[in-house]
């Protein structure tokens, strides 16, 4: 049982350093449309018919062996970098693995959704993305955001990594505590806003409109979050 506790919290630090890092990529390691289609809140945000969610379960099966071939025909090698730190060789490998499989995904998933319920789930993933979104080529490019302000996002961006690492570093070793997670999710949460809000203030007027329809309403994304087992009395 002792083991299994390990295991479980083990899967837990994973899932949400993922989360975290998932937030600074585009696709994520736990991020984007592969996984989002299969969280219920998202499910029911979409209002799936219990038809759709019946094939994107089937889908979700098979796309992930799809998405194993397309990182291993990107080279990539997840023994060469740890959760807070990923050599820059195998991090522009792992962005363009990532790139290609939201693409794949997208297209595949216009079969199964209607219109409407894809520029939902793109909505829901550029929040998920939170500030990392200022640097998704789709919305970049629908921003039209100048060199000026890509070398801002680029900076402010890096900031928020760095302390984002620094955050959750330390659970990459020694003992772990729940209650500490849950404290630091909340530091990482908080940064997010306070960074997306330092992007959004490099956009002007017309940006800032392009945005606020890009990302749509806003979805709670605590619900996106791993969930963590109660500490016992």
């Amino acid at each position: 049982m002792r083991g299994m506790r390990f295991a479980v919290a083990g899967f837990l630090v994973v899932g949400m350093v993922s989360l975290a890092q998932a937030q600074f990529r585009p696709g994520g390691f736990g991020g984007g449309p592969t996984s989002l289609v299969t969280n219920k809140a998202v499910q029911e945000d979409l209002k799936l018919s219990e038809d759709q969610i019946t094939k994107l379960k089937e889908w979700s099966t098979e796309f992930r062996k799809k998405s194993a071939e397309i990182m291993k025909d990107k080279g990539i090698d997840f023994g060469k970098g740890g959760f807070g730190k990923i050599e820059p060789e195998m991090r522009e490998k792992l962005d363009a693995a990532n790139a290609e499989i939201t693409k794949e995904a997208y297209k595949q998933l216009g079969e199964v959704l209607k219109k409407e319920q894809v520029e939902r789930l793109k909505q829901i993933s550029r929040q998920q993305m939170g500030a990392n979104a200022f640097t998704n080529a789709e919305v970049v490019d629908a921003l039209k955001l100048t060199a000026a302000q890509k070398d801002s996002v680029k900076g402010v961006t890096g900031d928020l990594q760095k302390e984002t690492r620094e955050i959750f570093g330390e659970f990459t070793k020694g003992k772990f505590d729940v209650e500490k997670m849950q404290e630091n999710q909340k530091k990482v949460q908080k940064l997010q806003k306070e960074y997306i809000g330092k992007l959004e203030d490099l956009l002007d007027d017309s940006q800032k409109k392009t945005w606020k329809e890009m990302k749509g309403e806003a979805f709670d994304l605590a619900k996106l979050q791993p969930q963590f087992p109660k500490k016992k009395d």
